[in-house]
């Protein structure tokens, strides 16, 4: 019996460590919040009912998602003591046509989402959450690939520190390489040009309504060109898929 290749390109985050944002008191004004942290997040694509992370067991995927936790527990800023910080999000750049989201803990739906090119405020979500200052399980996400360019700030609802300057923080969203196939006797060649610093696993299945894959291949990246190979003996057909992970 004819054996039937599938291609499935897939890019899925895996559980990882996670930047974070500190939220204190700026260093140039004592009055005032401030916010210190990286201002570059990478967010690759997870495609839907694939996992994402363990902090965010809940996310159904179907975007380019990153997780970012904003935090008081601060090393660089001295602590806001009194302060009952909130981050609001005071624009949005990015690709004609996408979009950029905020889903608290636990959705499965995005809690809010804005248009790229939208700017204004009115959109906030607390530091602070049920008592605890490093909240896990909150993501961003982006339904188009490209470079948004978000500029947050951290106001203080009990009005003990005025409002923070901006901090604009990059979020690149990035699709998965390519991965190439061809049939050569009686095994299949897959190749794929990786990334540096990322992780790609080659996966197989041959039943996808099992929802079963099996790795058949691990490798680091390093910017160079991947070729893998997988025997074909004893398989009606063959589903291969990459996955791309911190």
């Amino acid at each position: 019996m004819k054996k039937i290749l599938l291609l499935l390109i897939l890019g899925v985050s895996a559980l990882r460590a996670h930047d974070h944002i500190e939220v204190g008191a700026d260093p140039s004004n004592q009055g005032r919040l401030g916010l210190d942290g990286p201002g570059y997040q990478l967010a690759l694509y997870v495609p839907r009912g694939e996992p994402f992370s363990g902090y965010v067991p809940q996310f159904p995927g179907g975007w380019h998602a990153c997780e970012l936790t904003f935090t008081t527990e601060t090393s660089t800023l001295d602590a806001a003591d009194g302060a009952d910080p909130w981050i609001e999000i005071v624009s949005v750049i990015g690709p004609a046509g996408g979009s950029f989201a905020f889903w608290e803990v636990g959705d499965t739906a995005p809690t809010w989402s804005r248009p790229t090119g939208w700017s204004g405020s009115g959109n906030v979500f607390p530091v602070i959450l049920d008592g605890d200052t490093h909240a896990h399980g909150r993501c961003f996400t982006m339904d188009r690939p490209g470079t948004y360019t978000v500029t947050f700030r951290v106001l203080d609802k009990s009005g003990a520190f005025t409002t923070s300057a901006n901090k604009t923080i990059t979020f690149v969203a990035q699709q998965p390489p390519k991965l190439s196939i061809s049939v050569l006797g009686g095994n299949v060649s897959l190749a794929f040009t990786s990334r540096a610093n990322l992780t790609y696993d080659l996966q197989v299945c041959e039943d996808l309504t099992s929802g079963f894959w099996t790795t058949i291949g691990t490798v680091d990246g390093q910017g160079t060109v991947v070729p893998m190979t997988d025997p074909l003996s004893g398989r009606q057909k063959a589903f291969y898929r990459l996955v791309e992970y911190p």
